[in-house]
């Protein structure tokens, strides 16, 4: 699950009326290393104790070996073609592939250029 779709969540007034709500009715849910730092990098640290506690009870995927060889791969692939995304969505994207995992993201515009990528 991509980090727009949690911070969404966490903003909203009618938790059961989210995209995470929705997406945690059907499937697993598990985010990346990179998603927790995008989250814990924000402005607002008032919402660390939150987030730390969201994350000891939900599936974190690494960024590890495989998912960098896939994603200096496909960055590539990207480059080449002109079409270059932001690093972290490159690399989320990385490790989505490296689970064989779909993503469920809002930034389906960036997202969509990593080939073999399934998003939700």
């Amino acid at each position: 699950m991509d980090t727009n779709i949690l911070i969404a969540h966490k903003r909203a007034k009618q938790k059961n009326k989210t995209r995470f709500y929705d997406l945690a009715q059907t499937y697993s849910i598990a985010i990346t290393t990179v998603t927790v730092y995008e989250i814990l990098r924000g402005d607002n640290s008032g919402e660390d104790a939150f987030w730390i506690k969201f994350f000891d009870e939900i599936k974190i995927l690494d960024f590890d070996s495989d998912a960098a060889y896939i994603a200096g791969t496909v960055y590539r692939k990207l480059k080449k073609n002109g079409n270059l995304i932001e690093t972290d969505d490159l690399l989320i994207g990385a490790i989505a592939l490296r689970h064989k995992m779909k993503l469920a993201s809002d930034n389906k515009r960036h997202l969509n250029r990593i080939s073999g990528l399934v998003l939700i």
